[in-house]
């Protein structure tokens, strides 16, 4: 019995390695030879930097090494993304906000990607006109991009309690002209284009960004249909490694893409607008910090309910199916089906085998079953790796005491916000915050007492900063407050208030209260410093002469 035991084992193993064989050839020739699927992609507008991913993945090939043949649809305001997709026109496009609005009025559309993390709409306003702030559009000809249905621009006015007929809103015209020539009082722009062309003409202008009135939206999203992600899977996950792929590039070689486009794409732009675009685009991407592409559900979640907040939808909406899962984090590993295969050979000849061989089979069950449980226990660990990825990426640059973002975060932020206030000529305020005879606290009532008095001021700073204010934990006992648009007299105002409120209230701790102060050194760019170095002494050496004129106080800056 034991020789023929042995001549079937042969059998079956020289079976599995015929089928593991045929498998890797079957795999290593798959789409050998094969046509390219051509598929269309719908941009937003004209060829510009903006779509410089797309323009990369096609001539660096990533496209064609999937089986692909994209074709680019420049946009205009008869081609639109939403529509042409919906039409079936083009099975791809890329467009803002507008597509979570639509798949939340039951259009089939689905995110793959979101290319840039912060959204680039704005409203651009001549300087002349007095138009500095949202309730300055009251009254005023104003163009949004849809009309009526421009999600970020109907969210900033339920924020600032601005009703819409309130505003004469006209759908844009596309034209810049429109606003240089005062046949509207506002236009809607991008903060990576239409400002350059002001610029150039040597006018002044006011940006209304959104995300000043709390909307900070998701743009530029790589979108597709139900019906494409569940009949072509494949081609969905191809066409979005591929885009993702080539964005990384654009961002790492953007001088090649300017080329790119001068040369193949006949782009009637500047080499100097698309270095402006570029250099624009890189904190709204923001692809040194977040991978490009990431998408969060609880993000999604929110702007969904600022929508029906907003009365743009019905509070009853599902997100369910729109956030598009990508197939490869949730794969069996590869050698599971030829395993998987083997083990069903094995079974048919334990089938036809004697005695001895069902006592093999009997083996062979079981080895099925602890792969099931193998790859139960594999999709569970993905998930906790996903899930902890997401939590590192927030911890990364997010103090663990107090919740405010950390000292890396604002090295990393000064600078981009720095350059912002430069190019857009508003002011930029910064205030250094240090805790008075902190040591004091923590060698009389122990570090928890050092710590609760830390968290307070964390909240403080969290509960009074406004959308676009950057709290952070400096180091220790120190906090820094970076205001963008705000000038110094409103910046000591505020500062003052904060000041005087902290010392009002009482930090609890166990039976305890304390009572503590904070002193602050305020320094604004551009009067105290044109550079974040320059910026940040100025500001310490303010704090320095609070310290040392009683505590308790703020002292501004000399001017630099």
């Amino acid at each position: 019995m034991l020789p023929a035991m042995l001549r079937s084992l042969r059998l079956v193993a020289g079976l599995i390695g015929f089928l593991l064989a045929g498998a890797a050839a079957a795999q290593a020739t798959a789409g050998a030879g094969q046509p390219l699927e051509t598929v269309h992609l719908q941009l937003r507008w004209k060829h510009q930097f903006q779509f410089a991913g797309y323009y990369a993945a096609v001539e660096k090939g990533y496209y064609r090494d999937e089986g692909l043949d994209v074709v680019l649809h420049a946009g205009t305001p008869d081609r639109q993304p939403v529509s042409e997709v919906l039409s079936g026109r083009s099975q791809y496009a890329e467009g803002n906000s507008e597509v979570l609005l639509a798949r939340l009025q039951g259009k089939p559309l689905v995110a793959l990607a979101a290319i840039f993390q912060h959204s680039p709409s704005v409203l651009l306003a001549l300087r002349k006109s007095g138009i500095v702030a949202p309730r300055d559009l009251i009254g005023r000809k104003v163009m949004f991009m849809n009309g009526m249905n421009d999600a970020d621009f109907m969210t900033m006015l339920f924020n600032e309690g601005i009703a819409r007929d309130q505003l004469s809103i006209l759908p844009s015209s596309y034209n810049i002209d429109d606003l240089v020539a005062g046949r509207v009082d506002a236009f809607n722009s991008y903060l990576t284009n239409e400002p350059y062309y002001l610029k150039q003409r040597g006018l002044e202008y006011t940006v209304l960004n959104p995300i000043n009135s709390r909307v900070d939206f998701y743009s530029d999203i790589l979108f597709t249909t139900d019906d494409e992600v569940r009949n072509h899977p494949k081609r969905v996950e191809a066409m979005r490694r591929a885009t993702l792929k080539g964005w990384r590039y654009a961002m790492d070689q953007p001088d090649e893409i300017i080329d790119l486009l001068l040369s193949k794409y006949q782009v009637p732009k500047s080499r100097a607008h698309l270095e402006f675009e570029a250099n624009a685009m890189r904190p709204l991407i923001l692809p040194d910090l977040i991978p490009i592409g990431n998408m969060n559900p609880e993000r999604w979640s929110h702007m969904a309910e600022t929508f029906a907040l907003t009365g743009m939808i019905s509070r009853k909406y599902s997100l369910e199916g729109f956030m598009y899962e990508d197939p490869a984090q949730r794969r069996l590993p590869p050698w599971v089906v030829p395993l998987l295969v083997a083990a069903l050979v094995l079974l048919a000849l334990a089938m036809l085998a004697a005695a001895y061989f069902q006592r093999m089979s009997h083996r062979l069950r079981q080895t099925e079953s602890q792969l099931r449980s193998a790859n139960e226990a594999l999709n569970d660990k993905v998930q906790e790796v996903t899930a902890l990825h997401a939590r590192l990426q927030e911890q990364a640059i997010r103090d663990p005491l107090t919740g405010l973002f950390n000292r890396r975060y604002l090295d990393e932020t000064l600078d981009h916000e720095l350059a912002r206030a430069r190019r857009d000529g508003y002011a930029l305020s910064l205030a250094m915050i240090d805790v008075d005879h902190f040591k004091a606290i923590n060698d009389t009532y122990g570090h928890q007492a050092g710590d609760e008095v830390l968290k307070a001021l964390g909240t403080l700073l969290q509960a009074q900063a406004r959308e676009g204010d950057i709290a952070c934990r400096y180091g220790g006992e120190e906090f820094v407050l970076l205001s963008p648009r705000m000038p110094l007299a409103t910046a000591l105002e505020r500062a003052d208030q904060w000041r005087t409120r902290f010392a009002e209230q009482r930090v609890r701790h166990g039976d305890l209260e304390l009572r503590v102060t904070f002193s602050v050194g305020l320094a604004t760019y551009p009067d105290h410093g044109a550079t974040a170095a320059a910026l940040m002494i100025s500001a310490d050496q303010a704090l320095y002469r609070a310290k040392a004129l009683g505590r308790n106080r703020v002292e501004v800056a000399q001017r630099a």
